[in-house]
């Protein structure tokens, strides 16, 4: 079926156009030209040696479609759909490990497929996407993931990347739930800030777990979908105050649990308790930038001031002794001890206690780097020229406001930090 793509369209639209294998791959790939950056062709059957084939194109689509010799920048998909398409590990495996290599690659959904985190394949799955720049990851309704894999997954997850994370529907239960724990307790997760775990079967008791290491431990996620969340049905009983726990055979089964209790502790934890805690994490997280927007020109003004030269000095005095005329009312700010002019700095921000000890420490030590400022200043300059002569007031809000979350997430100051926070 041929496709008819618009001018102005950057998108290859194919879903449920019966692309199956490698063939359907080979009919797919003609349709990429260099205008386009984003790719749906959800709802085919395009399996393990199709998505081969496909991603084997696309690397070479990206060289011939690369041309900085010409001026034309360097070519690469910033979204790819491959929803429902009978996916399996070593298909994932080949799409994050072209990931690694296009660089403009930033969401990829994988939603509905046969994907199965195998141990034998988990490292190589990982291992690509901590070295991509995705940042939007979506697996949802993969119902036949290994639990041990995905803790491996888990557990080796550390992408400086991802924001989001969907593993909605996935059929999880509470053998995931300290690896997720674990997880969003360490520094590891501090990008992430979108986690859905929704239609899954963790339990009121893992999710209260789950909120419990977020309290404690990151102040950075979001937003974390927890709904639809109950234990496996074959748990769940209606039980009264005098009734025991019993199973079919009338032994006590720890196993069961009291729906209503559930119901209830579910409703507390994710409608009542869980946005409370996101929300002081949104807080955190723009106490942070507006404290370090605010102390950086004091701290490039004060930390690059001279001290006056003898000459100077001298010249002065004697100006003063001529004049008869002496000012005593200057503040020598530059005469004070370091330690002090570097605790003025930090109340320069409105919000001293916003910096954990390392983000004060790399502001100072960026307020005297002024190669970077000059790369910052030329960097402005260069994004302007790109938008024409006559860029409009917008365009250059938009380059600056670039630069500056790029500056920010640079030096760490996009994200609330704890001192001594978990590196684990």
């Amino acid at each position: 079926m041929a496709v008819i793509l618009r001018s102005n369209t950057d998108l290859v639209y194919l879903p449920d156009h019966g692309f199956v294998g490698e063939e359907g791959a080979l009919r797919i790939l003609p349709q990429i030209t260099r205008q386009i950056h984003r790719l749906d062709i959800s709802h085919n059957l395009l399996g393990s040696a199709g998505t081969l084939t496909l991603f084997k194109g696309l690397s070479t689509l990206r060289l011939r479609h690369s041309s900085p010799e010409l001026g034309l920048g360097i070519w690469g998909l910033k979204e790819i759909n491959l929803g429902m398409n009978g996916l399996d590990d070593i298909a994932l495996d080949c799409v994050l490990g072209y990931a690694k290599k296009d660089v403009y690659l930033k969401r990829v959904l994988v939603q509905g497929n046969e994907i199965k985190l195998d141990l034998k394949f988990v490292e190589s799955i990982i291992n690509s996407l901590n070295s991509s720049k995705i940042n939007s990851l979506s697996l949802v309704n993969n119902t036949s993931i290994d639990q041990d894999g995905l803790n491996r997954f888990l557990d080796l997850l550390n992408s400086t990347e991802l924001k989001q994370l969907n593993l909605s529907a996935c059929n999880l239960d509470h053998k995931i739930t300290d690896s997720i724990m674990k997880y969003l307790s360490s520094s590891r997760s501090r990008n992430l800030e979108n986690l859905e775990l929704n239609g899954n079967h963790l339990g009121s008791e893992s999710i209260t777990k789950i909120i419990d290491s977020i309290e404690e431990s990151n102040f950075t996620i979001t937003s974390i979908g927890l709904l639809a969340n109950h234990a496996l049905s074959d748990q769940l009983v209606a039980i009264d105050d005098d009734q025991p726990q019993q199973n079919d055979n009338g032994y006590n089964d720890p196993r069961l649990i009291d729906r209503t209790e559930e119901n209830r502790s579910m409703e507390y934890q994710v409608h009542r308790r869980l946005p409370e805690l996101l929300n002081r994490n949104k807080i955190l997280t723009k106490r942070i930038k507006q404290a370090t927007l605010k102390a950086l020109v004091p701290c490039r003004i004060i930390l690059n001031g001279l001290e006056p030269s003898n000459e100077y000095t001298a010249k002065r005095i004697i100006n003063e002794i001529s004049n008869g005329i002496f000012d005593h009312n200057k503040f020598r700010l530059m005469d004070l001890p370091e330690e002090v002019i570097h605790l003025i700095l930090k109340h320069t921000s409105e919000d001293y206690l916003a910096f954990s000890d390392s983000q004060w420490l790399k502001l100072r030590k960026e307020s005297i780097n002024k190669e970077n400022l000059m790369n910052m200043y030329n960097r402005r300059l260069n994004r302007l020229r790109g938008k024409g002569i006559l860029y409009t007031k917008q365009e250059r809000m938009e380059v600056e406001n670039e630069l500056r979350d790029g500056f920010l997430k640079r030096g760490k100051w996009d994200k609330w930090e704890m001192n001594g926070a978990s590196s684990i």
